[in-house]
């Protein structure tokens, strides 16, 4: 199994789950700040705080699976001495990035996330809808995961087969770092969400109109993920299945 291909599946899964736990660490860390905060005057808030900065976490699990699909998919589990191509190793680098870069969204849902500590802590009944906001940032990490998915699995990979070609794998690249540097949309979509979850606890009627403003940043990684497919779709790998 040693040789360039294996060496660049592992990194491939170094940065699935590498830049997926840096974007989680870090809105993780934003979320708790305001947590630790919160619970210093209201202790009886612990439950609703866990909940809120468990939110950010998600986009590490997602990373985390993806480099356990790659590292399986490559015998890296099983010890078997299976000669890794070339395009193979640029496969699981191309699905990396689609799942690690989109993992930063978790910083813009922290942010989110952070308001929904603060401002539930002042009008409980808000609480429902501050998981609605900071679940919307998730979205592009979805994005990212789902083309990880589908790059290891259109090329073979998942399955075992190494026969991709070498312009493939490169091209599939491109299309993990469409979805993935799309991701960062979500740090806006996060400062946004922020704002309209304080604006619902002053009024809970904005709620509509604050949706619309926090869609607008969605737009972006809609994009991301368009020119994904399409990089697939052009690369001959949907006429594969």
């Amino acid at each position: 199994m040693l040789g360039v291909g294996a060496a660049l599946m592992a990194i491939g899964a170094g940065i699935a789950v590498g830049c997926a736990a840096i974007g989680a660490g870090v809105g993780v860390g934003i979320t708790g700040a305001a947590a630790a905060g919160v619970i210093s005057e209201r202790p009886d808030k612990f439950g609703m705080a866990i909940v809120f900065t468990a939110i950010p976490q998600t986009q590490g699990i997602y990373g985390l699976l993806i480099a356990i699909l790659i590292l399986q998919s490559g015998g890296f589990f099983g010890g078997t001495d299976v000669e890794i191509p070339l395009p193979v190793g640029l496969v699981a680098v191309g699905a990396g990035l689609a799942a690690g870069l989109a993992g930063f969204s978790a910083i813009g849902q922290g942010i989110a996330a952070a308001s929904g500590v603060a401002n539930t802590a002042e009008n409980p009944e808000i609480f429902g809808k501050g998981i609605v906001f900071s679940a919307i940032c998730e979205t592009q990490a979805i994005y990212g995961l789902l083309i990880a998915v589908l790059i290891l699995s259109l090329t073979g990979v998942l399955g075992g087969d190494f026969s991709v070609s070498l312009p493939v794998s490169i091209g599939v690249i491109g299309a993990g770092l469409a979805v993935g540097l799309a991701g960062f949309s979500s740090i806006g979509q996060g400062i946004t969400s922020a704002g309209a979850i304080a604006a619902a606890a002053r009024n809970p009627e904005s709620v509509g109109r604050s949706l619309v403003f926090a869609a607008m940043s969605e737009t972006f990684a809609i994009f991301g993920l368009l020119v994904a497919i399409l990089i697939l779709f052009g690369l001959g790998l949907f006429q594969l299945t």
